[in-house]
């Protein structure tokens, strides 16, 4: 398997998290949350899930891990960000805008 860093990793990622977000707007108008709420929500959550893979550290066993979100292609090959330039937090509001039709 090839090992990919490049720009591309950047829409990916955005569009992984907008996918994420109207998947969660679905399951909130499911259970009939108001709208703005349900708007709130999302943009919290997507948030907070972006600085965990962002910042986030996760300690096992003594060790430290950083989550990361790595996309295969048809070709195989491995796209992941290995470096701070991409923050998955500057989309989330913006993501969460765009999902309620803004």
């Amino acid at each position: 398997m090839e090992i990919v860093n490049n720009e591309k990793y950047e829409e990916l990622a955005a569009e992984w998290q907008y996918q994420m977000v109207c998947i969660l707007k679905d399951t909130l108008q499911k259970y009939k949350i108001d709208v703005n709420i349900a708007k709130e929500i999302c943009g919290d959550f997507s948030f907070d899930i972006a600085m965990l893979q962002d910042q986030g550290e996760i300690r096992v066993e003594g060790e430290e891990f950083r989550p990361v979100i790595c996309f295969e292609s048809a070709k195989g090959q491995l796209m992941y960000n290995s470096d701070d330039d991409f923050q998955l937090h500057d989309y989330a509001f913006g993501n969460t805008d765009e999902a309620f039709g803004g």
